[in-house]
């Protein structure tokens, strides 16, 4: 099946944790990140630090399947690939400044080629003569994309004071520490059509025997698929966040949702969550658990057939089964196209062995 797409909502418990904060704000007690509808506050975990957390896995996966990976991006770097595509200009080219016309398709498919991050994450590089030595920009969006997750009730947090060690005993580095629970609803999906795509492969008509749409065969496409839902299917069965050394959550096994792959277009998605207005009232928003989410799904599927493949998981352990049948479906995919590439190699080396050496065809004649 050629999925272009694979959506997934979810709901997740997430107990006493500090797993995402707005900051001290000047002060010694570290505020949690809030979001604000009516006069309630709802708990907020930000959909960056979930996105970082799954490409750090991501990484060491790719390390441990020998995927590629830039030097700077096994480390998980901002920057990523700022410094190839310095090299490239200044060594390769020998160019001062980045033309889109003339470059961006061919140093796109360096990078997708070089670097399974780079083509899964995306990077945006900008270059400044006085501080590179070189000029240009260069951008690629994620090929995955994850909302924040909210809480279905307004925030239940508590506040707890802590000292920081002083050898000095007359100081006293007194802090206060939130902590948090809830029930939270999260979505995210992929692009999977876009993995290994060269987003600038229409700019390289006029490049030198052209750029091809795909920088990457088949099989390695299908492979850094399943990697990326191997790192997703990590971080879900176990979450991590940035402050956890000393607040690591308690999870209660509450996990349940649904994955969306579909073969006609970005799959639907549909939140766990929902906003209303209290009793009607436009000045009482309020957000609340959507129980409809999964059946939604459901009669959109038998609209659309064929084009979609949806399952619903009510546990970890469920969950763990549908992912798992999804990437054995890509590893098998990954196994077809490399024996359809070796067949093809194999025929192309057997024709030009049909072939006697042009020279040797002169002597004979």
């Amino acid at each position: 099946m050629n999925y272009k797409s694979l959506a997934m909502s979810f709901r997740i418990q997430l107990g006493f944790h500090a797993a995402n904060n707005e900051g001290a704000g000047g002060t010694n007690v570290m505020e949690p990140r809030r979001i604000t509808v009516g006069d309630k506050e709802y708990d907020g975990i930000s959909g960056e630090i979930i996105r970082h957390h799954i490409l750090e896995n991501f990484v060491r996966l790719c390390q441990q399947h020998q995927l590629p990976l830039h030097q700077r991006c096994q480390g998980l770097v901002p920057d990523r690939c700022k410094s190839e595509v310095k090299k490239w200009m200044t060594q390769s080219q020998r160019i001062s400044k980045l033309n889109p016309e003339q470059h961006y398709a061919t140093l796109t498919e360096n990078i997708l080629k070089e670097c399974a991050l780079c083509d899964i994450g995306g990077y945006l590089v900008a270059l400044q003569g006085k501080q590179d030595g070189v000029e240009g920009t260069l951008k690629r969006d994620s090929c995955f994309e994850v909302g924040w997750l909210i809480t279905e009730h307004p925030a239940v947090v508590n506040y707890t004071q802590h000292s920081a060690y002083d050898p000095d005993p007359e100081k006293h580095n007194l802090f206060v520490q939130n902590m948090r629970i809830g029930t939270y609803g999260g979505v995210l999906r992929i692009d999977l059509d876009r993995i290994g795509l060269n987003d600038w492969w229409w700019l390289g008509n006029g490049v030198k025997n052209g750029v091809k749409k795909y920088a990457i065969c088949n099989a390695e496409r299908y492979k850094r698929m399943w990697v990326l839902l191997e790192a997703i299917m990590q971080w879900m069965l176990s979450p991590s966040f940035a402050k956890q050394a000393g607040w690591l959550h308690h999870p209660d096994g509450t996990f349940e949702g649904v994955i969306v792959l579909s073969t006609d277009g970005p799959a639907p998605f549909y939140s766990p969550i929902k906003f209303e207005l209290e009793n009607g009232d436009p000045n009482r928003p309020i957000i609340k658990p959507n129980p409809q989410y999964r059946d939604i799904i459901a009669q959109l599927k038998e609209k659309c057939g064929e084009t979609l493949t949806v399952y619903g998981f009510n546990q970890p352990s469920e969950f763990k089964e549908k992912i798992g049948q999804v990437i054995a479906e890509l590893k098998k995919l990954e196994d077809e196209a490399k024996k359809k590439q070796q067949g093809s190699a194999s025929k192309q080396s057997s024709g030009r062995e049909d072939i006697p050496d042009a020279k040797e065809s002169q002597k004979e004649s």
